[in-house]
């Protein structure tokens, strides 16, 4: 389970948004990866070799372009928040192998656009405590909760066993 002491902090992985027009950088802690016991195939979201947890066998950072470049495999991705999360989602579901780490936003449309073709859901219990634009510092949480979203089997599997919340198999509308 993840820890769920509350803490203030603006809002939280790589480069994201807080309500000030601020940028940080919060990348998602070593417990989650521990909890869903995968290693992927690519990190799209990184900040660089040695700054994050992420276990993947390749990582793009910023410089790379991770949405112009191609994924292969299983993607962990923990992508910029705000006006960037829909593209970031949109070629997640596209790729159809991965779990994406965002705020539980199910009232935003990116949401209804993706959730409904995702293999699974999940609302992470209480708050995660991200670690503060380094691999050293731990102790933010974002101004809202968060949920994994899933795609393909394996990473549903992964996510259901991973027991971070309550997870849902999403059923899409007509």
């Amino acid at each position: 389970m993840t820890d769920t002491t509350p803490a203030p902090a603006p809002k939280g992985g790589f480069t994201h948004e807080s309500t000030r027009n601020e940028s940080f950088e919060w990348y998602t802690p070593p417990v989650i990866f521990e909890s869903l016991g995968l290693e992927f195939d690519l990190d799209p979201c990184s900040p660089g070799a040695g700054k994050s947890f992420v276990p993947a066998r390749k990582h793009y950072t910023i410089d790379d372009d991770g949405l112009a470049s191609p994924w292969e495999g299983t993607v962990f991705m923990n992508p910029p928040y705000g006006a960037h999360t829909p593209v970031w989602m949109k070629k997640l579901a596209e790729h159809g192998d991965g779990i994406a780490l965002v705020f539980a936003r199910t009232d935003v449309r990116w949401f209804q656009d993706v959730a409904g073709g995702a293999s699974m859901v999940c609302f992470v219990s209480g708050r995660i405590k991200f670690f503060k634009g380094n691999i050293t510092e731990q102790g933010g949480t974002p101004g809202a909760g968060s949920m994994l979203v899933a795609f393909g089997e394996k990473s549903a599997k992964a996510l259901l066993e991973a027991d971070l919340g309550l997870c849902f198999v999403p059923a899409p509308g007509q």
